[in-house]
């Protein structure tokens, strides 16, 4: 009788606990991460007799969990990468709304400066004019402003977020080497810890939406950890840190590193990966530094033409016209491991905007070259494009010059350029009184009333500062009705000769040129003179206004240059939201092709329960049966 009620207990113990993993997967039917458990039972060894073997019941062997490992890997790896997609997606909207449309553009702001200077050029001496010159001009550097500062709010985001990030990832790795300690520990009673390990596999899979992380099976249990090319994370039961650097370069951006055992390595932005923080520091390297090189390129180069412009007039008092706009000057960043001295740099680079038409929106990296020491090679890293054979003695690149200081950088020192990044962040109007706009040309062409030719001046305008005073007042005189012409100074010296057909109709002498239409006679003049008073001159400001058609920004006009900006953001946006809903979409099948793999259905579960409160009963009714055959046979005994 102990046998049949042997196998009737064991039969409700198994029962029960079917009934209980049942349970526990229903109750959990809606628990992130969870994975459906089950109960494996085993038969119980047979009792020898003489009659053969009698079985002695079931055994409960162990509880395990559904698993797909390869299921779950790329679960994780769709995960990190939709996460990396969403993060950049996020921050290219909000730099989106850095870059105005229509009237609330920076083109339309520089285009109304423009306007401006056409009303100025009507009336000169009208001082109204000259400060309606000088708020828009201040509408203009007040916009660029405000744009530099939205893009350096979004940049302080990015390093805010970065480091929340890595503060997140340290917990969630030391959790994870807990985890290891406590799985390795319940194995060792040869069965499977299911929650601790559903646990461990949720923080691995929200730590891949941080950063890009590789998983190894350890044969004790446990999970290694790493990132960025191979750097440990977690190794068995330990975890380190990772940790929230500045970058090499630029004390404002964001870099990523891990502290081993007291050291730390600087993980490479390119080897992040995916996962949030790849998705930042791609935003920042790439969608951020190209919207403020862009910005500075559109400020810098109308800004530091106006100023050139500007030095060519004179203004009200007849002086020569001082500087319109200041900007942010460019810079050298020195690399952190450049050689230094109580930690500053031994070597310094100095830039200078030299022709503000050619810039690029761009930094540079600038580097000794390994085939040639003692010169140099600048690297735009917009396009890869390398200047080379560079020594610092002045040389110009891209509309920009490099020089380096006494001393110069050191064997092995790399710096970072940037001519135009920082030129937005401080744009200003220089001029607070509208009578220092100089909208005057220093000189003034004109034809005498005895000529007996119809030459006459069609413009005349100054392209370029004079290499010393003007020889004024100058003669253009015509020496045969073929336009042979002859320029002479204020003192009659013979200055130049040409002919007007030959030149097209334009005379080039010391930064003015004269051009003439009609056809001039033998005798015919025309006079270059001192402008006198400079209210009646409006040729610099003509000039001004011209800068609306002028290719002033890298063969563009201000307003093309501005388009072209909001294209690339435009575009950059579209890719990246694109990108994000591909990936999520992607994340979201894997991860339903996980869940119907290991995760838990009612339907199913709700049949098993059924089918376990039956073999329940069953069980119950074999003891039940198994106590009346006890009872009869205690009765029969006592009678």
């Amino acid at each position: 009788m102990s046998g049949l009620m042997q196998l009737g207990t064991r039969a409700m113990f198994a029962a029960y606990a079917q009934l209980q993993t049942t349970g526990q997967n229903i109750a959990n039917a809606s628990t992130p991460g969870y994975s459906r458990q089950q109960v494996i039972l085993g038969t119980t060894e047979g009792q020898y007799t003489g009659a053969g073997f009698f079985g002695r019941g079931v055994t409960v062997q162990t509880v395990t969990r559904a698993t797909n490992m390869f299921l779950t890997a790329q679960s994780i790896d769709t995960r990190s990468i939709a996460a990396a997609d969403a993060a950049r997606s996020g921050m290219l909207q909000q730099l989106e709304r850095v870059f105005g449309l229509g009237d609330a553009g920076l083109g339309s702001a520089a285009t109304r400066m423009f306007n401006a200077f056409a009303d100025l050029a009507a009336a000169p001496g009208d001082l109204s004019a000259r400060q309606s010159v000088l708020a828009r001009a201040e509408d203009f550097a007040a916009l660029a402003r405000s744009s530099s500062d939205q893009i350096e709010m979004l940049q302080a985001n990015v390093v805010n977020d970065v480091r929340n990030s890595v503060d997140a990832v340290n917990g969630m790795a030391r959790q994870v080497a807990e985890l290891n300690a406590k799985i390795v520990g319940a194995l060792a009673t040869n069965h499977t810890p299911n929650d601790l390990m559903d646990a461990r596999d949720r923080l691995i899979g929200q730590i891949a939406e941080k950063i890009d992380v590789q998983t190894i099976n350890a044969p004790d249990g446990s999970i290694s950890l790493f990132v960025g090319g191979g750097q440990n994370l977690v190794l068995g039961g330990r975890a380190n840190a990772l940790v929230a650097m500045q970058n090499e370069f630029d004390r404002a951006r964001a870099s990523v590193g891990i502290s081993v055992s007291g050291f730390v390595t600087r993980l490479p932005d390119e080897q992040l990966g995916s996962g949030a923080i790849a998705g930042l520091v791609r935003f920042q390297n790439e969608d951020l530094t190209d919207a403020r090189n862009r910005l500075g390129q559109l400020t810098a180069g109308l800004a530091t033409a106006m100023n050139l412009q500007q030095s060519y007039g004179i203004d009200l008092d007849g002086e020569q016209g001082i500087e319109l706009f200041g900007i942010g000057a460019p810079v050298a960043l020195p690399h952190s491991r450049n050689a230094a001295v109580a930690g500053s740099p031994i070597g310094s680079v100095a830039l200078a905007i030299v022709d503000p038409s050619a810039l690029k929106a761009s930094e540079y990296r600038l580097e000794e070259d390994p085939g040639a020491p003692g010169t140099y090679i600048a690297t735009r890293l917009s396009d890869g494009y390398q200047h080379v054979g560079l020594t610092g003695a002045g040389e110009v690149i891209d509309g920009f010059s490099v020089t380096f200081g006494v001393p110069g950088p050191q064997p092995g020192d790399t710096y970072l350029l940037k001519p135009v990044g920082a030129a937005a962040s401080r744009a200003e109007v220089k001029i607070a009184n509208g009578r220092d706009i100089a909208a005057a040309n220093p000189l003034r062409a004109s034809t005498p009333v005895g000529n007996q030719g119809t030459v006459s001046v069609a413009s005349f305008q100054i392209a370029a500062a004079p290499a010393g005073p003007y020889d004024a007042p100058y003669s253009v005189n015509f020496i045969t009705d073929a336009g042979d012409w002859e320029l002479y100074g204020s003192g009659g010296a013979l200055l130049a000769t040409g002919n007007l057909a030959a030149g097209g109709n334009l005379i080039q002498h010391d930064g003015f040129e004269l051009r003439l239409k009609g056809v001039a006679r033998t005798g015919d003049s025309v006079t270059i003179a001192v402008t006198n008073p400079p209210q009646s001159d409006n040729g610099n400001a003509l000039a001004f206004d011209g800068f609306a058609s002028r290719l002033l920004l890298d063969n563009q006009t201000v307003g093309d240059a501005y388009a072209e900006t909001l294209s690339s953001v435009g575009v950059r946006v579209q890719g990246a939201s694109r990108a994000a809903d591909t990936s999520a979409a992607v994340a979201q099948r894997t991860e339903e092709a996980l869940t119907s793999e290991v995760g838990v259905n009612l339907d199913e579960e709700a049949a098993r329960l059924i089918q376990y409160q039956q073999a329940y009963q069953a069980a119950a009714k074999m003891l039940q049966t198994a106590q009346q055959v006890m009872d009869t046979l205690i009765s029969l005994g006592a009678r």
